[in-house]
């Protein structure tokens, strides 16, 4: 590799004027080993450089996804600096070895040396669900190969590579049969409704919807976090209920959190229209792709978010994790993910976080992570994870 250093082809790819050829030979230089120490340097002036950090042009994710994932032509999208440098742990796991994160309430960004003596671990989740059909019967579909699952009320339901589908096959009964698909912690799962819309399940959630969509509407209850792309159908009205909210659906893909994690019920639209009301509410309220409605469940007051972070709320659903907020709302979606119990010990701090990374990690890596920017101790037996303030 001649005649462009690596500092000037990454300065282009930061620019966003690296051609393809040149992002080609950028990822040679990441996949090299004798190159790594001299990335990591290139990593940290990037995270401390004041045209990313004040202008917010800088965008770890994607530099992660065009060099790691092998992306074969250059892709620049304006995303803000902070948000994302925990996205860096991602693609220094892979490629460096090392682990950053950062601290909202600090400007510095300590590297994190994985310790050398053996802990408790839990691996990451991964792709799985449980499906209920109509007379209680439950089929686990985490380790299900292909094929055939049920036949229900007109429909055979297939899986897929991994993905449930529902394929109508002749007439349906006049009763309306419900399924329930729900995922355990540790894992997410997708599927297709029986009219072709998609669905994606987080962690700790579930669907219940009808085996054929014969009413006068298609509607589905939820728990949990759920992404939906409707398929459209004019004549059938798509209504999602869930807790404490009905929506209806006038175009397609939407993202429902009601974890109530931090005390709210958020709903956030990609594209198309819903209307939003509470079942007490006479009024709907219209939101526009990119808004978001949320509704506190304590102290009652829906309100809208006229321009939602969509990169934040879709993480999941591209595995990766992307925090905002104190360390136990961070521990709530950890907990879920990775399978574990959370118990509080002492006065935990209340620093404020945020940024990302990959969801494919090893518990231990991520705690090691949190340890050292927020200022507290974890303690892993088995399925309980302590969490402590450090001394």
């Amino acid at each position: 590799m001649t005649g462009i250093t690596v500092k000037e082809l990454w300065e282009k790819y930061l620019q966003g004027t690296a051609t393809v050829a040149e992002l080609e030979q950028l990822r040679a230089y990441f996949n090299t080993p004798q190159y790594h120490e001299e990335f990591d340097g290139l990593l940290q002036q990037a995270f401390s450089d004041p045209r990313f950090i004040e202008t917010g042009d800088h965008n770890v994710e994607d530099m992660v996804n065009d060099l790691m994932l092998q992306i074969k032509q250059p892709v620049v999208r304006k995303m803000p600096a902070r948000r994302w440098l925990w996205a860096a742990a991602s693609l220094l796991v892979l490629v460096l070895g090392g682990l950053y994160f950062w601290n909202a309430n600090q400007r510095s960004i300590p590297k994190v040396t994985p310790e050398l003596a053996t802990k408790e671990d839990m691996p990451p989740g991964g792709d799985g669900a449980i499906l209920t059909l109509a007379d209680g019967r439950q089929v686990v579909l985490d380790s299900l190969g292909n094929g055939l699952v049920a036949h229900q009320n007109g429909s055979d339901v297939m899986l897929e590579n991994g993905k449930l589908l529902y394929d109508p096959k002749g007439e349906s009964k006049q009763s309306i049969v419900y399924n329930t698909m729900s995922t355990p912690k540790g894992r997410q799962f997708q599927m297709t409704l029986p009219d072709g819309s998609k669905v994606w399940l987080n962690a700790a959630s579930s669907i219940r919807f009808p085996v054929v969509f014969n009413g006068a509407n298609r509607k589905v209850d939820i728990t949990g976090e759920v992404y939906i792309e409707v398929k459209k159908n004019a004549t059938l009205p798509f209504i999602v209920q869930g807790n404490d909210f009905v929506l209806q659906v006038l175009g397609t893909g939407f993202n429902i959190n009601s974890y109530g994690d931090n005390g709210a019920v958020k709903a956030t639209l990609v594209e198309g229209a819903v209307k939003l009301r509470r079942p007490t509410d006479s009024a709907a309220v219209l939101l526009s792709p990119g808004e978001q409605w949320s509704y506190n469940l304590k102290s009652g007051g829906p309100k809208v978010i006229r321009a939602a972070d969509l990169h934040h709320v879709l993480a999941w659903k591209e595995k990766r994790f992307s925090f905002n907020g104190n360390i136990r709302s961070i521990m709530n979606e950890i907990a879920r993910w990775y399978d574990v119990e959370l118990k509080y010990e002492g006065t935990i701090p209340d620093k404020e976080l945020e940024g990302g990374f990959t969801r494919e990690i090893e518990l231990q890596k991520v705690l090691e992570i949190l340890e050292v920017v927020a200022g507290v101790d974890f303690e892993l037996h088995g399925k309980q994870l302590t969490i402590r303030a450090s001394e």
